[in-house]
């Protein structure tokens, strides 16, 4: 796969500006995609998950995971979540599926438009990756995503 240089970057092209969308790695690079996706998120009370929070509070059983990137929201302020797991081999990954779609379900927050937000999540897999997006601005966040984790 091709990476462009510098993501979002004005390129010269006959005196326009032009904006670069495409991957800018060629390997994943989820925690760079999280900080990316949260330079914008203005919420409050947002953590990044440990091993403990996904066991204890996710009910995500880690050792089915090779590694994973969560940041969360505590739901007082509105929710903005991100996860990036990545299952320690394909037939873990409907295991880990499942528990996102749960987390989902359950998500019942009514603050700040938590409860639709919650609804409108998005799971998908992605680079060897499972995702979901639980924010405001979810076509945004995988936008960012699409940069730094290639599709494979």
């Amino acid at each position: 796969s091709l990476a462009a240089c510098g993501g979002n970057q004005p390129v010269a092209d006959s005196g326009m500006a032009v904006m670069q969308t495409g991957p800018v790695v060629s390997e994943p690079d989820p925690e760079a995609a999280i900080e990316k996706i949260y330079e914008t998120v203005t919420i409050d009370g947002l953590s990044d998950a440990s091993e403990e929070d996904l066991t204890d509070k996710f009910f995500i059983d880690t050792s089915l995971l090779d590694e994973f990137y969560v940041r969360y929201s505590s739901g007082r302020f509105g929710v903005a979540d991100v996860f990036i797991l990545k299952p320690s081999s394909p037939d873990d990954a409907p295991k880990v599926r499942v528990k996102l779609s749960r987390i989902k379900e359950f998500e019942n927050y009514d603050v700040y438009d938590s409860y639709q937000i919650a609804q409108d999540a998005q799971i998908f897999e992605q680079g060897g990756y499972i995702i979901m997006l639980t924010l405001a601005d979810t076509e945004g966040a995988r936008s960012i995503i699409d940069q730094y984790i290639p599709r494979t």
